[in-house]
């Protein structure tokens, strides 16, 4: 685990900062097979105008911005970051402040074990613990919002315990 998590950190690091060529967005397959380390590939839209209102997170026009920011996953009916998870939201803070991206999403998952109102619930604190570490490290609250997708959206649809847990998960959204 934590070879996968130095890879996905050094990766989000490294693509973060190279200069991409390519305007791609690609959704979350079933199951890749990557793991709990996988990284998710987001293109911002060209013409997303960003305000200096003098947070540091940049100013002007982002053109051919591709995102690589990691999820973070979480314990069986937990809500709080494990240290893994820190590290991986550090490197997304870094990326972002690196590509002068302000606006974000915060969507929490759950896996499909409990009823739709319990996973909805927990979803959101994810979601929430997400963002307030994401406010503590400096991105201000008001350009992140959270969404809880509850059980809707599995990245896996097996019935093991290592697709539960790649399912327990915190994605973070460029918008």
């Amino acid at each position: 685990m934590k070879n996968i998590l130095k890879f996905a950190l050094v990766f989000a690091l490294a693509a973060g900062l190279a200069a991409c060529s390519k305007n791609v967005k690609k959704e979350p397959a079933a199951d890749t097979g990557a793991g709990a380390g996988a990284v998710t590939e987001i293109s911002a839209d060209d013409s997303y105008l960003m305000e200096d209102d003098g947070t540091g997170y940049g100013v002007g026009l982002i053109s051919d911005a591709s995102v690589n920011l990691a999820p973070v996953f979480f314990a069986l009916d937990k809500y709080t970051l494990s240290s893994d998870g820190k590290a991986i939201l550090d490197a997304n803070v870094e990326v972002l402040k690196v590509k002068g991206i302000k606006i974000i999403r915060v969507e929490g998952n759950c896996d499909e074990r409990g009823t739709i109102a319990y996973n909805i619930a927990l979803g959101d604190k994810r979601a929430k613990e997400i963002k307030d570490y994401y406010v503590r490290r400096g991105i201000p609250a008001k350009n992140i919002t959270t969404i809880s997708y509850g059980k809707e959206r599995p990245v896996c649809f097996e019935v093991t315990e290592s697709c539960h847990a790649k399912n327990r998960r915190g994605d973070t959204v460029v918008r």
